[in-house]
């Protein structure tokens, strides 16, 4: 009994041994499937050679519920250029490419899709059917850096980022309190910010002000800057809008500081922004 309940692994391993009998007797040159596919000795493994010379899909899988027409082709060219592409009833849907020139995409016809240019080393978003990257892909360096977006190059960073944000009530005075710390160096290090804000009473005394302070550290000295003179803010809806721009070094805090009269309650929203 326990040699019958053996016999379907005993019958599995008679078949491997005698299909890889046939792969090693060719010994890398070997006609089975056409020639096509063959066991290279040296190296342990199959080889798939395709031998018309030209682009050309030497292994097509298709599943037999789907219509005649569709179906998946591994495409190589006469330099290794090769490509997985899905055809449905005829028409290409999408494809992974891995080009010998170091280019990559990955595609859909839907529109969107990732490349990899091999010349610039940019990654693209969304890449396009006929190469890794389109005229309009957003372009990303090979240092994280933005560099094109719709067709426009951009400078510097590439592109603002929010290194903080705060949505939150308060009441009376306030800091001075560190939102962000710059980084030692690389990237939110010593460079440009931008401080955006707007703040609203909710409830207030007649009489009552605000003024809003932001501190920093330039390559001189700390510094501060405010909004402007204290404005009224003495009823429910006065408003407070700013915008900051400074330079700060690098490994130094960024503070905010609200200072009022009348200790009114108010909502404050935040963003901080490295340029």
């Amino acid at each position: 009994m326990r040699f019958i309940g053996k016999r379907p692994i005993l019958v599995l391993v008679l078949c491997l041994v005698g299909i890889f009998t046939v792969l090693s007797s060719a010994r890398g040159q070997g006609t089975l499937f056409g020639g096509i596919m063959s066991y290279d000795p040296a190296n342990q493994w199959v080889m798939f050679t395709d031998r018309t010379n030209s682009w050309h899909a030497p292994l097509a899988i298709h599943n037999a519920s789907a219509p005649s027409n569709s179906v998946t082709e591994f495409t190589v060219n006469t330099d290794n250029q090769f490509v997985i592409q899905t055809f449905n009833e005829g028409n290409i849907a999408s494809y992974l490419d891995l080009d010998t020139d170091g280019s990559a995409a990955l595609y859909g016809v839907g529109g969107g899709g990732i490349g990899m240019d091999s010349q610039t080393g940019d990654t693209c978003l969304p890449a396009v059917q006929t190469a890794p990257c389109g005229p309009n892909s957003l372009r990303i360096s090979a240092n994280g850096t933005v560099n094109h977006y719709r067709g426009q190059a951009t400078a510097g960073n590439g592109i603002s980022t929010i290194l903080y944000f705060a949505d939150a009530t308060l009441t009376g005075s306030f800091g001075p309190y560190t939102i962000f710390t710059t980084n030692p160096s690389g990237y939110a290090g010593s460079g440009m910010y931008r401080l955006s804000g707007y703040i609203t009473a909710t409830n207030t005394q007649p009489g009552g002000s605000m003024q809003f302070v932001a501190g920093y550290t330039d390559e001189v000295a700390a510094q501060t800057q405010v909004n402007g003179s204290p404005i009224p803010f003495g009823v429910a809806g006065a408003n407070l809008p700013f915008s900051l721009v400074f330079f700060s070094d690098a490994g130094k805090p960024i503070t905010i500081s609200t200072v009022t009269t009348g200790g009114p309650t108010y909502t404050i929203h935040l963003r901080l922004e490295a340029l």
